[in-house]
């Protein structure tokens, strides 16, 4: 009798056993719906993870997509919190603050571009997009030169370490780099746990791993003219797609397309494309050069990222005139 009941107990053991390891070697599907930054994003995982391990990973990813969006926020205060909208509303100007690490990396970076695009990447720029959204927001009468006269010279932010000190009322505008520095984050902290497959779709902003059981993921880019449809797919693997367009926000007042990027240099928004695309590697590079390459002309745009081996663009100028770099071997 006792034999029996050790046989009884062994093969139960051996069927957890064999469930565990069945289950343990099944890729299955995750999704998440979050809300963070002006926008819904969706985090898709293929994982052999069990669903108390992805539901504690989700909540991480709420957290970094949650304190970011908090950090980088313009236009509201937390308590406890050193933000964007403090730093651009309560700070006086000449008086040095201590800020979260986190948020000085991000300034940090903003600086380097605005070194590296001559300007036209301009973190700077809050004044100036501050005008621009409220017309946007009213799509009434146009900004006045006078209005435009604002100061967004980068100069006035000092960064030290994570001492921040501003002058002449400056602000900063992170709305162009935040998205994308949280994404990149994200994808990294899913590999840091072993998972490999996924999808984070920010908007306009998507990084992907490596896809499971396909050759690549197939993303697709929007019309900007038809924003329910899409003009051309991508398949990649362990990329990052970014695009900027004219119809992500805007205003249209007598036929013409007032969108949200700015040109720092005219002061006005820019008019001579509906998008442009970038693909890359790092989620952060892809999201400066989206707005980069939206501001450059188009001819000296393709010189630069010709002459970059770490990223491919699509320019839509319009549905007659797609233009591609010249290794732009996605579709």
């Amino acid at each position: 009798m006792k034999r029996k009941i050790g046989i009884i107990i062994l093969l139960l053991i051996l069927i957890y056993l064999i469930v565990l390891f069945i289950d343990k070697s099944i890729y299955k599907n995750y999704s998440k719906d979050l809300f963070y930054m002006d926008t819904y994003i969706n985090i898709k995982l293929n994982t052999t993870e069990s669903k108390k391990e992805i539901d504690v990973i989700f909540d991480d990813i709420d957290y970094l997509y949650s304190s970011y969006h908090k950090l980088t926020d313009r236009y509201h205060e937390y308590d406890g919190i050193i933000n964007a909208y403090y730093l651009n509303e309560l700070l006086p100007d000449n008086k040095e603050v201590i800020i979260d690490q986190r948020l000085a990396d991000i300034i940090d970076i903003g600086i380097d571009y605005y070194n590296q695009t001559n300007g036209l990447f301009n973190i700077a720029s809050g004044n100036l997009t501050e005008v621009w959204k409220e017309f946007i927001d009213d799509c009434a009468i146009l900004p006045t030169t006078e209005d435009l006269n604002v100061n967004i010279d980068i100069t006035d932010i000092k960064l030290n370490g994570n001492s921040y000190m501003k002058d002449n009322n400056v602000k900063i505008d992170l709305g162009a780099i935040a998205k994308g520095y949280v994404t990149e984050l994200v994808g990294n902290y899913l590999e840091d746990n072993g998972i490999y497959s996924y999808v984070i779709n920010a908007g306009g902003n998507v990084k992907v791993g490596n896809a499971y059981g396909k050759e690549s993921f197939v993303i697709g880019i929007t019309d900007p003219n038809d924003t329910s449809s899409i003009f051309t797919r991508v398949n990649i693997n362990n990329k990052s797609v970014v695009t900027s367009g004219n119809y992500q926000r805007y205003c249209m007042l007598n036929g013409i397309n007032y969108n949200h990027i700015i040109n720092p240099k005219t002061r006005y928004p820019v008019a001579d494309k509906q998008s442009v695309t970038v693909i890359g590697n790092n989620s952060v590079i892809a999201d400066i050069y989206s707005t980069y390459l939206y501001i450059l002309p188009l001819e000296d745009g393709l010189k630069l990222v010709n002459s970059n081996p770490d990223i491919e663009a699509i320019w839509y100028i319009d549905k007659d005139n797609i233009v591609r770099s010249d290794n732009f071997n996605y579709e």
